[in-house]
């Protein structure tokens, strides 16, 4: 199977992370409380007196929603936030405490459960994303000179070791007149 052009691969990645920081705005905006469902059915509850539970669901999803947003452990961020809007969805709309069915607020809130199904099973790990993983001990055995492009990073670690360490014992030897000063002596 032949591996898609680098352009594809950068647009693709570049429209999951705009649909991964749009469905991370709507639950910010809800945690917030900028956001309510049409129903006037808050899908966090607002920030009038409330129990420590409420100000609890409402610190998670305004955590996970920071992290979906900003990239940064999506996938457990996008679980959690899973779970809590599928409960959220069955409790609210779905009648799951004897509260009143609304069919077409359960299947939005399922919607957005299914999204964010999406945003977990789509996020790139850090070993997906390009970067580099560490070195096999064996491969530096097999490659006694580094020259293989994953010891790289550590040959120009090595060079610029060799060379402060140069620069630090020139300047601990005696320091020499310029070359102005020893023309004029």
């Amino acid at each position: 199977m032949a591996r898609k052009p680098p352009f594809v691969r950068a647009t693709q990645s570049r429209a999951l992370s705009a649909a991964r920081m749009l469905i991370a705005t709507y639950f910010i905006a809800n945690a917030t409380g900028l956001a309510i469902s049409p129903g006037g059915i808050a899908f966090v509850p607002s920030t009038e007196p409330a129990t420590v539970s409420a100000w609890a669901a409402t610190t998670v999803v305004w955590l996970t929603s920071v992290a979906i947003f900003v990239g940064r452990s999506v996938r457990p961020a996008a679980l959690i936030l899973g779970l809590h809007s599928a409960y959220s969805a069955l409790a609210a709309h779905g009648g799951l405490f004897g509260g009143p069915v609304s069919p077409d607020m359960l299947v939005t809130e399922i919607a957005m459960v299914g999204a964010l199904t999406l945003v977990a099973l789509t996020a790139t790990r850090p070993a997906d994303s390009g970067a580099e993983a560490t070195p096999d001990p064996q491969a530096r055995l097999n490659d006694p000179l580094g020259t293989s492009p994953q010891f790289r990073p550590s040959l120009d670690l090595a060079a610029f070791q060799a060379t402060l360490a140069e620069i630090e014992a020139a300047e601990r030897s005696e320091p020499e007149a310029p070359l102005a000063l020893q023309r004029s002596a």
